[in-house]
């Protein structure tokens, strides 16, 4: 009896630690940044930073409100186009179908080369010439 419970354990054991070495085998090939817009009403500058791997992507969501004349900068600026590219960029509404509630912004890169690099836009009003930011979002980007 004592036997057969040791081996039990024994068995246990080996398959908890096979299936934690499974896990960091296979890191997740895309990471999300994430910004509500309570956050984007909160703060003037917003600042993140991520590592990705190679060949993989980054979702930057941020907080957006297209009732209102203020928009993010749909063309991110990248500080070194070769390390990151950016792939796409989205609005998305509300969930709730409210009239005026936030939706958010999405935007999706891919991991080009090795090193490190920073995207970043303002949410800033269409309204007058001389518009200063709302907010200013920069992610700080290391690729691996």
């Amino acid at each position: 009896m004592r036997t057969k419970i040791l081996m039990m354990v024994a068995l246990l054991v080996s398959t908890t630690a096979v299936g934690c070495n499974f896990a960091t085998r296979n890191p997740p090939t895309s990471h999300d940044l994430v910004v509500s817009m309570d956050e984007v009403l909160k703060q003037h500058t917003i600042t993140q930073n991520v590592t990705v791997g190679l060949n993989h992507t980054l979702k930057v969501t941020l907080g957006s409100n297209f009732t209102t004349p203020y928009r993010w900068t749909p063309e991110m600026k990248i500080g070194d186009s070769t390390i990151l590219k950016q792939t796409d960029h989205d609005f998305v509404r509300p969930s709730s179908g409210s009239i005026g509630a936030a939706g958010s912004e999405v935007w999706n890169f891919t991991a080009l080369k090795v090193g490190t690099t920073t995207v970043s836009t303002d949410y800033t009003s269409f309204v007058g010439k001389e518009s200063t930011p709302a907010c200013t979002y920069t992610a700080i980007v290391t690729v691996q």
